[in-house]
């Protein structure tokens, strides 16, 4: 008769099998999270507050698209910034309290990897608005929001001018002019690696369109300086003749004085274009003009 121990080898087997062959399906696809596993598969996750919207990870286009149970048609994207992935809206305190805000009320929020650089160059440029231009078609989006974080304020105005559905973009002490970054120890190697190719005049300073901007940056900030950054986006814009409003807040980089949820769902709300087909329709109802 078999030993118990030689019994239980195939069951082993078959098993470890079982497993190596969803592994290699999941690999090839985009996952559902569901909320509950993924707070229990990763440490300091903000996975499980997104409540009943479904946290979709992408691996194939490295992204992370958070999915409202009830979509609105709105879609606002994450352009991060240095050291950060798309994960950033489940383990970072205050991109998430952002996009939570935002998930509630019924947007889309979207982040990508976008090479883990995003540096202003053409390759990240390209991924971000091909991951953007899906999601728009795959969603039936009719208002795209940008938010850009500190580095991602490079990529993030090239997009603004690039895309004809972006209605209004945040900026958190965004790098408007590469050479402010370009020669600093910690970031040097990160920038000349993204701008291997391509001329960095494009983003010396960066061009910004005329679309509604609000900017939040402290002259206390002492990685990206806010007089040379900011305060140049904020100049450039008003000068393509974009409303922009620059808070001035408190604090080191990264600091949360940046971070209003409600300001920032004001502002994208008061840029809706569903919010002028409303306004359109009850000025002209019987009701309205009585």
């Amino acid at each position: 008769m078999p030993t118990p121990r030689r019994s239980g080898r195939p069951r082993l087997l078959g098993a470890l099998a079982a497993l190596a062959a969803t592994a290699l399906g999941l690999s090839a696809c985009s996952v559902v999270v569901p909320v509950r596993v993924a707070a229990a598969a990763a440490v300091n996750t903000y996975a499980q507050d997104y409540g009943t919207a479904k946290v979709i990870d992408d691996r194939a286009t490295a992204s992370v698209l958070i999915v409202p149970a009830h979509p609105i048609g709105t879609l606002a994207v994450f352009v991060h910034g240095s050291g950060q992935t798309r994960d950033s809206i489940l383990s970072t305190r205050r991109d998430f309290i952002v996009a939570k805000e935002l998930v509630e009320h019924g947007y889309l929020v979207l982040a990508a990897d976008a090479g883990g650089r995003a540096w202003g160059d053409a390759a990240s440029v390209d991924d971000y608005e091909h991951l953007i231009d899906t999601t728009v078609r795959d969603h039936g989006v009719r208002d795209v929001f940008l938010m850009a974080e500190s580095m991602g304020g490079l990529a993030t105005m090239q997009l603004a001018s690039r895309l004809p559905d972006v209605r209004a973009v945040t900026a958190w002490y965004p790098v408007c002019d590469l050479r402010t970054m370009e020669h600093k120890p910690h970031f040097a190697a990160a920038i000349a690696k993204a701008w291997r190719t391509g001329d960095r005049r494009l983003v010396s300073p960066v061009a910004v369109p005329a679309v509604p901007l609000t900017i939040w940056a402290s002259p206390k900030d002492t990685v990206v300086s806010a007089a040379r950054n900011a305060a140049v986006c904020a100049a450039e814009g008003r000068k393509a003749g974009a409303p922009v409003t620059y808070v001035r807040t408190t604090g080191e980089h990264g600091s949360l004085s940046n971070f209003h949820p409600a300001q920032v769902l004001s502002f994208f709300e008061a840029h809706r274009t569903a919010v002028e087909v409303r306004r359109a329709v009850a000025e002209s109802a019987p009701n309205a003009r009585s």
